[in-house]
């Protein structure tokens, strides 16, 4: 019985040995594949060093003259600088303005037609070529899109509140959805901007609909204001009649049973009617409150877009390290030597193959 335990426990312990060893194996590869494709990655660096090396007057030449080329070019070259103006819009106009913002970055940008550029734009034809481009875009972020969101799944009914995901909702949303917008202006020019100031939102918001819509708007408002007007000087008229009239009763004596009793008018159950001054008081503060809303409304709707942010009077450089030639020459000029060195040495490469292959 104690021959078949040994020969069990042995057994046991051949059997974890070789489970170790596969292990161990298994790590050895691993680390022998790591090892290689860092031998390889090691091996590549070396032979384009070598390359370089042994080549390395003609890659000098292709930097340097790239260098000295792209100094001259972006010397000859008219800087680009760039200002934004943010806009908040009214009446739906989202859609006029964007349209308004194809049609001027399509003068600037493709037509170069500065002469309907500079009347749209109401600018000299000078100024007008030295802008570049027009460009619009939603002033808005990932909070407001998700309380959008939120608002949109409250409407919908359970089934399609689930099935409705944000993702959907943020494709289906388009840029006419939201009122707040960034427009950028591109000019060879640093000084224009302060030019544009007025003319520049004339321009995109020229349309007699929302002229007209806008104009009606306003005078709405203003009717409004003066019935609330009218409102409140009968309040206060219907104040002072009330307070003359307890102030006589105040100095007549008090008789038991009477006491001053003033009634609106057409009501039948007059005893619930009495006046009460703080009810009066407080119809007036509704209607100081109705009116500064109203006050609110004109300045925010006395335009069709209004600017939340004008352009500053000096541009600021907009222009990327890919747009300087004397950075992108020289890496250009270096990639094409490299690629024909390569194609020499793979020609060379094909050639004595083929003297083998033909011997």
């Amino acid at each position: 019985m104690s021959k078949n335990l040994q020969e069990k426990s042995q057994s046991e312990e051949v059997d974890l040995g070789q489970l170790f060893k596969l292990i161990g194996n298994l790590f050895q590869r691993l680390y022998d594949f790591i090892a290689s494709i860092f031998k390889g990655i090691f091996r590549v660096i070396l032979l384009f060093l070598i390359h370089v090396f042994q080549r390395l007057k003609w890659y000098a030449l292709a930097i340097v003259l790239g260098l000295v080329l792209g100094f001259v070019i972006d010397y000859l070259s008219e800087d680009k600088y760039g200002a934004n103006v943010f806009i908040e819009t009214n009446f739906s106009s989202s859609h006029q303005v964007y349209e308004n913002m194809k049609y001027l970055h399509q003068l600037a940008k493709k037509d170069k037609d500065s002469l309907e550029l500079a009347r749209k734009l109401n600018i000299p034809v000078s100024d007008a070529a030295k802008l570049k481009g027009f460009y619009i875009e939603p002033d808005i972020d990932e909070n407001e899109k998700m309380q959008m969101f939120v608002e949109f799944k409250e409407g919908l009914d359970s089934i399609a509140r689930e099935e409705y995901t944000y993702d959907t909702f943020t494709s289906s949303i388009d840029y006419y959805s939201f009122n707040r917008h960034k427009i950028g202006v591109e000019s060879t020019d640093r000084f224009i901007f302060g030019k544009l100031k007025g003319k520049f939102i004339q321009a995109i918001t020229d349309n007699d609909y929302l002229i007209n819509l806008k104009n009606v708007t306003l005078k709405n408002f203003e009717a409004q204001e003066l019935s609330l007007i009218a409102e409140q000087k009968k309040i206060d008229s219907l104040m002072d009649i009330y307070l003359n009239i307890r102030d006589r009763e105040s100095k007549k004596e008090a008789v038991v049973g009477s006491g001053t009793n003033f009634f609106m008018a057409n009501s039948e159950d007059q005893t619930s009617l009495l006046v009460d001054e703080s009810e009066l008081i407080n119809k007036i503060s509704v209607i100081d409150r109705q009116r500064r809303q109203i006050q609110e409304d004109v300045v925010i709707q006395s335009n069709i877009v209004n600017v939340i942010a004008d352009f500053p009077d000096a541009g600021y450089d907009i222009s990327e390290w890919t747009d300087k030639k004397k950075f992108v020459l020289p890496i250009v000029l270096f990639t094409i030597t490299f690629i024909g060195f390569l194609l020499i040495g793979l020609g060379q490469y094909l050639s004595q193959e083929d003297k083998k292959l033909k011997a």
